[in-house]
């Protein structure tokens, strides 16, 4: 594939923004990270249709989203080794190749293996698709041009959590769930034919460093231990599950080991060394807090709407899609306003204060509120995130050598798919513990000695005489259910607190 001749262009040769070798290069990156983010979401809605088609039970289906997340979070660490070893240009080829064929042979899937296999592949061969875009954008774009580029590169990565439930929904009852997978063909080619000729020959090393198979074992360990614990963990009903606390064991014992082993020897698999680096550090812990208070949200919404408000899946996906087109707007905003020298960390305070009045909006939801209150509440948290991520993004790389970009941007992406993974995890324990708890305390209520329930059974129609005691459950399910979702929105509320405590902690480096 390094056969085709591509353009050997240097980073002074981008510095024109006008430059068509530049537009194909960020609308290729664009649509790799658009495919690699959307497969995150869009199966989500299809998770029940492929029950029947591949022969497995609600819980056996989850691995076929687990698998994909487990892959990207073992290989998006190495992203700079093999940036060394093969350069990004070929990288980035073989992965949208290899996208292309695990997504088509996901699609023909016709059982729980193949369909769990095909995933897997996907998501690791998938996995570097992000931090090479990013990488190939921060070299391509001169300094001062970098904040539209992270713009772009935001708005790519935005599209796949709002669009994607909208958009699976429809190809699922429309077509099927196999075109879900199918859907990436299209962009990918667009995708692969535009970087075959326009992507530069970067990265790739005379002289790589060997590769540490020790620390490869603890790794994998490690993060998939990890990634199956938070998966799984609300499923299996966390320290009561004897898996469950091996998986933290292996967890612990891995992740620890790998630090030890990366600190210790001269070459490790990824260099943590990196990490001391402070704004490096701090921008990967705040991008981890953003996929926390983004996934978070992609959880709390679709079950709230769907299940509780009665809102069908492309309608709900429709409710949510303002919050997208807000973090559009401000993802914008934010890259014409670092262009002007405005100082990132004030953006990303303002951005805070807007997710957080966006958040805080939501905690007065009830079981009756209208359209309206789901879809402004969105639009200014959307506000909120896009105008965090661009600037974090920004301050996090702003120390880093062109040379130590891949390397680092894997760190980052690695913090921001686990931080999706964390959030989803306790956005799901939040919202069962909780409305358990609500269950108990207001079934506790239901007593023919309380004098209030007379009162209530007749204002809601339920006469004692013709009591029925199904619907009287249903109710109080609902109602603990709706305690269970405005305490997962409180916690995302404080969580957007903490990225601004973290962006005063980062340097501005003009």
């Amino acid at each position: 594939m390094d056969g085709v001749h591509a353009p050997t262009l240097a980073s002074g040769n981008f510095d024109q923004t006008g430059s068509p070798h530049l537009l194909a290069i960020t609308v290729a990156v664009m649509a790799c990270i658009i495919m690699n983010v959307l497969d995150i979401t869009i199966v989500n809605v299809a998770l029940p249709h492929m029950e029947g088609s591949l022969h497995a039970n609600s819980d056996q289906i989850t691995w076929a989203l687990t698998t994909y997340m487990l892959a990207m979070v073992i290989v998006t660490p190495l992203t700079g080794l093999l940036v060394e070893r093969y350069g990004q240009r070929r990288l980035i080829l073989w992965s949208v190749a290899g996208f292309l064929v695990c997504s088509v042979m996901s699609g023909q899937s016709h059982s729980l293996t193949e369909i769990v296999f095909w995933r897997f592949m996907q998501g690791a061969l998938g996995a570097s698709l992000v931090p090479v875009g990013q990488a190939v954008l921060v070299q391509a774009y001169p300094r001062e041009k970098r904040g539209v580029a992270m713009a772009t590169l935001g708005m790519g990565t935005m599209l796949g959590p709002i669009v994607g439930p909208v958009l699976g929904g429809y190809l699922t009852e429309d077509l099927s769930w196999r075109w879900c997978f199918y859907v990436n063909i299209p962009i990918g080619i667009i995708a692969f034919t535009m970087l075959l000729f326009y992507i530069p020959r970067f990265g790739k090393s005379e002289h790589p460093r060997p590769i540490d198979w020790l620390g490869f074992v603890w790794m994998a360990i490690g993060l998939g231990a990890l990634q199956m614990m938070l998966s799984l963990g609300d499923q299996d009903g966390w320290w009561s599950s004897d898996f469950i606390i091996i998986l933290m064991l292996l967890a612990g014992t891995g992740i620890f080991l790998f630090v030890l082993r990366s600190l210790s020897v001269a070459h490790p698999l990824v260099d943590l060394r990196l990490l001391k680096d402070r704004s490096l550090t701090l921008g990967s812990a705040g991008i981890g807090l953003f996929g926390l208070a983004l996934y978070g949200t992609m959880v709390i919404l679709p079950i709230y709407l769907q299940d509780y408000m009665g809102y069908e899946p492309q309608t709900a996906g429709l409710a949510m899609a303002p919050q997208g087109l807000g973090s559009w707007i401000s993802m914008w905003m934010a890259g014409r306003l670092l262009n002007r020298g405005v100082n990132p960390r004030w953006m990303i305070m303002a951005g805070v204060f807007l997710g957080a009045t966006g958040t805080w909006i939501s905690l007065s939801y009830n079981l009756q509120v209208s359209p309206a209150w789901i879809i402004w509440p969105g639009v200014i948290r959307g506000l909120g995130l896009g105008l965090v991520s661009i600037p974090l993004f920004t301050l996090a790389f702003a120390t880093l050598s062109k040379e130590q970009t891949p390397e680092g941007s894997g760190i980052f992406n690695l913090m921001r798919n686990l931080g999706g993974s964390v959030g989803i995890a306790i956005i799901s324990t939040i919202m069962t513990e909780e409305a358990q708890e609500a269950w108990n305390q207001m079934g506790g209520h239901i007593s023919p000695f309380n004098a209030a329930l007379p009162r209530y059974l007749d204002g809601a129609g339920l006469r004692q005489g013709n009591l029925n005691w199904q619907v009287l459950g249903q109710i109080l399910a609902q109602h603990a259910a709706m305690r269970g979702i405005l305490d997962a929105f409180m916690f995302l509320f404080w969580s957007f607190l903490v990225v601004m405590l973290i962006a005063l902690l980062m340097k501005n480096k003009s």
